[in-house]
């Protein structure tokens, strides 16, 4: 694929991102958001200026900041092991996010629940990462001791959410993924920049992780600091997501797939791809959870599972070869 059309991608995916924006910001149930997007040029303390200001710009920010971050977790995890069903979760994070946000829920009437959520995915993927071994590091290691602390941790938030029933709607509504905690915008996006900017700096490595073993045998050691780096940035921006909008499935294995197909392996485009696509997508779940049985608001994470789960079948079904081992 050459570069100009990669860039033509580039242009067409940013007009989607800027669509899917509008409709999260200004649109609603019954109406185009024309009458919301032209106050903005001279905002009032009206009840539609409150409601851009207070409720969907602060929606917005978290929206874009959990797409790009997923996204970008999911790219790393797939090219780091090779595989194109590898998921942001892997390493525990998940599971870790959702006994932080139970514990918040039992024990502190679910008060800043996504600091929670978001420290228990920090730890359960450093402690994953560490059992993995640092200085023998194996990505079949890492993969399997995930897969055990998911199930474990798993198993706790069930006997929790069991065991208090009274509590047990708001725990499942929580954690379907969402933005009705309040948190901090301006924090938020201090995580994600740091995030961002150190992920953009590593990520053309990817490059030379997808390499053949047997080619670069002789930079083994290297290789290995590679992966382990790669891995605690996916960690920290899968992190940064659960803290953004709670655990929200399917975005970090069908994005890096479409961006694949837009714009070819070279993850210097795939970086910018997958924080456009994976922005938009949850910009446009959101819009859709808000406003397809208004004045009810469907939980973000079944929306994007309503949209990802037959997205994912397609791949399956019809565009099998992608998901073999990433050897390319």
């Amino acid at each position: 694929m050459t570069k100009s059309r990669k860039i033509y991608v580039i242009l067409i995916l940013c007009i989607i991102f800027f669509v899917t924006f509008y409709l999260a910001l200004f649109a609603g149930y019954n109406d185009a958001g024309t009458g919301l997007f032209f106050k903005t040029f001279h905002l009032t303390d009206d009840a539609d200026s409150i409601i851009l200001e207070v409720l969907r710009f602060p929606r917005v920010v978290k929206a874009i900041v959990a797409g790009s971050c997923l996204a970008l977790a999911g790219l790393i995890m797939q090219a780091v092991s090779k595989n194109s069903l590898a998921e942001p979760y892997l390493t525990g994070v998940s599971s870790g996010a959702g006994l932080g946000i139970v514990l918040s829920i039992l024990y502190f009437n679910g008060a800043a629940y996504s600091v929670f959520g978001f420290a228990g995915a920090l730890v359960s993927s450093l402690l994953v990462i560490s059992f993995a071994g640092l200085s023998r590091f194996s990505i079949a290691k890492l993969i399997l001791t995930g897969l055990s602390v998911n199930l474990f941790v798993g198993s706790l938030i069930s006997l929790f959410i069991l065991t208090n029933a009274d509590k047990a709607q708001s725990m499942m509504f929580i954690l379907s993924g969402g933005f009705s905690d309040v948190i901090s915008n301006r924090n938020l996006i201090i995580l994600f920049l740091a995030g961002v900017i150190i992920c953009g700096l590593l990520i053309p490595k990817l490059n030379f992780l997808r390499l053949d073993s047997n080619i670069i045998s002789s930079f083994k050691k290297e290789k290995d600091i590679y992966n382990i780096l790669m891995i605690l940035i996916s960690a920290f921006l899968t992190s940064v997501s659960v803290f953004a909008a709670g655990i929200l499935g399917f975005i970090g294995i069908i994005v890096p797939q479409i961006s694949k197909m837009l714009v070819g392996n070279d993850y210097r485009y795939l970086f910018i791809t997958n924080i456009l696509l994976g922005s938009a997508f949850i910009l446009f779940a959101d819009y859709i959870a808000r406003t397809v049985v208004y004045p009810l608001q469907i939980p973000l994470g079944l929306v994007i599972a309503f949209i990802g789960a037959p997205v994912f079948i397609f791949f399956l079904t019809k565009k099998g070869d992608i998901f073999n081992n990433d050897r390319s």
